[in-house]
């Protein structure tokens, strides 16, 4: 009985280190935002507060918030609604899932030698399997910042897709082929992609459901 016991805290000591929940934290807040943790009321969102797994975010007009999620950074832009599904590292692997219910978002992923970066973002209208650093995500449109390196296939309900790169936009309707914005790739690419709106900061129902995907790894 003993030595099963020591197995078992063996095992658990040299696997727990492969696994850990990670904490988002809000690092800037402009204007009304407000969240809602699982099993609680809604309350005023404020900085250095911590965001757990299946925290609601509300942002009000003219109002957004900065989130620092560990190996990326979210920009929740006004009179958005969004909620972190899962934030986990787990061998060398970090998982990040969201979803957008309204509103705007802009993500960039950091740079971290020896770490996968699982990033993925879901909406009712379209998916995009990213590879780049920086984009801006509405679930209709979408826009990618940077060189021509950085690529997004943009994917609607209908598995129709179109790749989408650096300093290009696209959009869709869900139903619609995505589309390519026309002379999009000049007017985004001198574009910074995490300018305030307001220059504040400065660093439902149920319906079908698509995801936005990033997957790198350094």
């Amino acid at each position: 009985m003993k030595k099963s016991i020591i197995i078992t805290a063996l095992v658990f000591l040299l696997t727990a280190p492969l696994f850990s929940q990670l904490q988002a934290v809000i690092k800037e807040v402009s204007g009304k935002v407000e969240i809602k943790a699982p099993a609680k009321g809604w309350e005023s969102a404020t900085e250095g507060m911590e965001i757990s797994k299946g925290t609601i975010i509300s942002t009000g007009f003219k109002s957004q918030a900065l989130l620092d999620l560990g190996s990326s950074i979210l920009y929740v832009k006004q009179l958005t609604r969004m909620s972190l599904d899962e934030l986990t590292q787990q061998k060398g692997i970090v998982t990040t899932g969201l979803f957008l219910r309204v509103g705007k978002v802009r993500a960039q992923v950091k740079t971290t030698a020896g770490l996968q970066h699982n990033f993925t973002l879901k909406s009712p209208i379209s998916t995009a399997a990213v590879r780049g650093t920086a984009l801006e995500y509405t679930g209709p449109k979408l826009k990618v910042y940077g060189d021509g390196e950085s690529a997004v296939i943009l994917t609607n309900l209908f598995n129709q897709s179109r790749t989408v790169r650096g300093g290009e936009s696209s959009e869709t309707s869900g139903s619609s082929r995505p589309e390519n914005t026309e002379g999009s790739r000049r007017k985004d690419s001198s574009v910074n992609p995490f300018t305030s709106d307001s220059g504040s900061i400065t660093s439902g129902s149920e319906t079908p459901t698509t995801t936005i995907t990033i997957n790198w790894e350094w």
